[in-house]
């Protein structure tokens, strides 16, 4: 019987309460998989798969709202996880599709979660926090 190599939550904080809220409930789906049992793992990548294309939506419409300036970058690497997700949700009805999802599940996602969050994602957390602090300086001295 195999064990799940959970994300730890308190790895993945950005002090930046919108990511860090999508985060975990990203982080908390994924740790509820059972991986012995391929419905289970099936499921809960169905589910990340719905919770994704929110979470994207949302940072994007951050992204855009504060002109990030490697927004295509970031919006090409959620809709490559996008496009992977549903390539191997939709192959899993065979036993080797199947297999697969199970070894994207459990290798890839944990690995492309955090190195997005330390890369794209802090990248990204640092001008928002940026961005926020020269639009209240901006008011601040219009005022």
């Amino acid at each position: 019987m195999k064990e799940l190599k959970l994300i730890k939550k308190e790895n993945h904080l950005l002090n930046y309460e919108v990511m860090d809220n999508l985060h975990m409930e990203f982080i908390d789906i994924y740790n509820s998989v059972d991986i012995n049992s391929n419905e289970s793992i099936k499921s809960k990548a169905m589910a990340l798969l719905v919770h994704s294309k929110n979470h994207f939506m949302k940072e994007e419409k951050l992204m855009d709202s504060a002109k990030y300036p490697r927004v295509r970058e970031h919006k090409n690497e959620h809709n490559k996880l996008i496009a992977e997700l549903e390539f191997f949700i939709d192959k899993s009805v065979s036993v080797f599709g199947m297999n697969i999802l199970k070894s994207f599940y459990l290798e890839k996602l944990p690995y492309w979660f955090h190195y997005h969050l330390l890369n794209m994602d802090s990248d990204l957390t640092g001008h928002l926090k940026t961005s926020k602090l020269t639009l209240h300086k901006k008011k601040l001295e219009v005022n």
